[in-house]
C-alpha cells in the first residue's frame, strides 16, 4: 500500500484543530487499508500486478478527496474516520459525489444555454471545454481529478484546493455569477466597452466582467447610471480626484459602497453577486492611485 504521507494527510487534516498525530496517522492508514485495496482491484480489473508508484498515490488521493468532500458537504468532522466503521462512510460519499457530478451537469447545460459569450472566443472554447469533462472524470477512482480544458480567466479565480468536480462546478458558478452582470446591460453598451477595454478581447483570454464592474463602480460613485456604462474623461478625472483624496482604506471603502449601491439598483441583491463586485471593486484602488491618468484604463474611458 502507499504511504499515507503527510501531504495527503494534511489534505484530510486541513484545519489545526484536527491535525492528526503520527499515531492517529498509523490508525488512519490501517483503516484506510480495505478501501485501497478494493480500489486498486478496480483499477487492475483483477489483475494483481503492480501499479506505478504515482498510479498508488493517485488512488489514495481520490479516496481522502471523496471522504473529505463528504464529511465537509455533511458537516461532520473527520475524527469520524477514526471512530466510525470507514467502508460505508466511503459507499455514501461516492454516492453522494456521483449525485454531485450529476447536479454540476445540470449547471453546465444551463450555464451553455444562459451564457453569453459576447464573442469572446476563450469564454466560448472553455465552454466547450468543460463537456468532455463529463464524459472522462472517474468519480470512483480518480475522483481529484479535472479533465476538463478551461482558459477562460474569472475575475476573482477559485482557489487551487476544490479538486475535481468540486472545481468545475465552483467554476461554472462563478462564471453564471458574472455573467449575470454583463446580461443586465444592452449587448451593444457591453461590446463597446469591451472594445475600449481591451481592442483584442474577442481572441484574447481577458476576463469580461471586471471591466464591467470596473465601469459600473464608478458611475455609481458618480451617483448613479450604470446602464450608460460609460465614463467621459472629465468624469474619470473627478472619480481618481476624489479617490486619492481619501485614505487608502476610507478610498476602497468608497468603492465597495458603491458597488454594493451598483447591485441594488441592477437588481443584483443576493450575498455572493454582492460580494463579487465589492471585490472587483476594491481591487481597483491600487490601479487607481498607481500614477496620474491611470482612471482612464480603470474605467475603459473613451
Amino acid at each position: 500500500m502507499t504511504e499515507l504521507t503527510p501531504a495527503l494527510t494534511e489534505s484530510l487534516f486541513p484545519d489545526s484543530q484536527e491535525v492528526c498525530t503520527p499515531a492517529e496517522q498509523e490508525a488512519l492508514q490501517a483503516r484506510l487499508w480495505p478501501l485501497w485495496e478494493k480500489q486498486f482491484a478496480r483499477k487492475t480489473q483483477g489483475d494483481h500486478s503492480s501499479l506505478r508508484v504515482e498510479t498508488a498515490q493517485e488512488l489514495m488521493e481520490s479516496i481522502l478527496f471523496t471522504l473529505r468532500f463528504y464529511l465537509q458537504a455533511q458537516g461532520l468532522s473527520v475524527r469520524l474516520l477514526l471512530t466510525q466503521p470507514i467502508e460505508p462512510l466511503f459507499a455514501a460519499a461516492q454516492q453522494a459525489l456521483l449525485q454531485t457530478v450529476a447536479d454540476t451537469q445540470e449547471l453546465y447545460l444551463r450555464a451553455c444555454a444562459t451564457v453569453q459569450t459576447f464573442q469572446s472566443r476563450t469564454l466560448a472554447e472553455s465552454l466547450r471545454g468543460i463537456a468532455p469533462f463529463f464524459r472522462l472524470y472517474d468519480a470512483r477512482l480518480a475522483a481529484q481529478s479535472i479533465p476538463a480544458d478551461i482558459d477562460y480567466p474569472l475575475c476573482e479565480p477559485i482557489p487551487d484546493t476544490p479538486a475535481g468536480v468540486c472545481y468545475i462546478r465552483s467554476y461554472l458558478k462563478r462564471l453564471c455569477l458574472e455573467n449575470a452582470l454583463l446580461t443586465r446591460f444592452l449587448p451593444d453598451r457591453v461590446l463597446r466597452l469591451l472594445t475600449r477595454s481591451c481592442p483584442d478581447y474577442r481572441n484574447a483570454p481577458v476576463n469580461l466582467y471586471e471591466p464591467v464592474a470596473a465601469c459600473v463602480t464608478g458611475l455609481a460613485l458618480l451617483g448613479g447610471g450604470e446602464t450608460l456604462l460609460e465614463i467621459t474623461p472629465a468624469q474619470g478625472e473627478r472619480l481618481a480626484a476624489h479617490l486619492r483624496g481619501q485614505s487608502p482604506t476610507q478610498a476602497r471603502r468608497l468603492l465597495a459602497d458603491a458597488a454594493q449601491a451598483a447591485c441594488l439598483r441592477l437588481g443584483l441583491t443576493d450575498g455572493p453577486s454582492v460580494q463579487s463586485m465589492q471585490h472587483a471593486a476594491v481591487a481597483l484602488y491600487p490601479r487607481l492611485s498607481a500614477s496620474p491618468g491611470s482612471e482612464r484604463g480603470v474605467f475603459s474611458i473613451r
